[in-house]
């Protein structure tokens, strides 16, 4: 991996800082893309201090924000001109409906379009890197997709089925990229590091959401390193066991009950109904 250069966003905390740290460990160079650069210059000191891998740079990234990803865009090819991995790790769970830079409800803002929309301009890096790969997290927690109604305007909004149902586009755009990239020798993954109590994702919940969580997380809840492993080894191993567009939990490839070609063709085209209004 020495020679590798990756992309994780939201490298700051959670499973993308501990992605981070262990790509770090394999000599790969880093770009920690990030809404916050003090938290994430933090990580990096962090880091470098457990790895002793200096090759780790913070960009500034707000995946809300179609400018934001430009300039990060704009920047990161300044400095180079290919890319090995990405790593679309970025997430957000909110409680409350807003509308965000894409017009389109802020979860799917981030969690879709602002992924959608990175993997884009970063596209002819990627090419540059082949054989190269794209890594999104997805999750097991997923579901309730309507193509018809991002924006909730049909139906009464729950921060839940809002971060369900980005998980389930997360994992069938896999798939729809990878048939458009399968010939440029980009190979395209999804995987669940399935369910971390630690996370910061949750921290915008309620007391009794919090509580749930905490309850549940008892029962089903895994580490922070158990969460990044399928992540880092996606990113590091020289042979993957699976199918390109695969969806994967604990390195093995999983069947995923959203397989349905027409529909994430039809999710592509209203990913492209945003990005066209930018």
């Amino acid at each position: 991996m020495k020679d590798k250069i990756i992309i994780i966003t939201g490298a700051n905390r959670g499973i993308g800082r501990e992605a981070a740290k262990e790509l770090a460990k394999s000599g790969a160079k880093i770009y920690m893309a990030c809404r916050s650069v003090k938290s994430a210059n933090d990580a990096r000191e962090e880091i470098v201090r457990e790895t002793g891998n200096e090759n780790l740079f913070v960009k500034e990234l707000d995946l809300s924000s179609p400018e934001s990803i430009r300039n990060f865009v704009d920047s990161f090819k300044k400095d180079e001109n290919k890319l090995d991995i990405l790593i679309n790790n970025a997430g957000l769970w909110s409680d409350k409906k807003e509308i965000g830079g894409f017009g389109a409800e802020r979860t799917f803002a981030v969690n879709v379009i602002g992924h959608q929309l990175l993997t884009k301009l970063l596209l002819e890096h990627i090419k540059n890197g082949t054989p190269s790969r794209i890594i999104n997290v997805a999750s097991h927690f997923a579901g309730g997709l309507r193509i018809d109604d991002i924006n909730f305007d049909k139906r009464k909004y729950s921060g839940t089925l809002a971060y369900k149902k980005t998980k389930q586009a997360n994992r069938m755009l896999t798939r729809e990229w990878a048939r458009r990239l399968e010939k440029d020798g980009v190979s395209v993954y999804s995987m669940t590091p399935g369910f971390i109590p630690s996370t910061d994702l949750f921290r915008n919940q309620n007391i009794v959401g919090k509580l749930l969580l905490k309850l549940f997380g008892l029962i089903e809840g895994r580490t922070i390193q158990h969460g990044a492993d399928t992540i880092v080894w996606l990113a590091s191993t020289e042979k993957i066991l699976g199918n390109n567009g695969g969806f994967f939990k604990d390195r093995i490839e999983e069947k995923c009950k959203f397989f349905n070609p027409a529909d994430e063709k039809k999710l592509w085209d209203k990913c492209e109904e945003f990005l066209a209004r930018i």
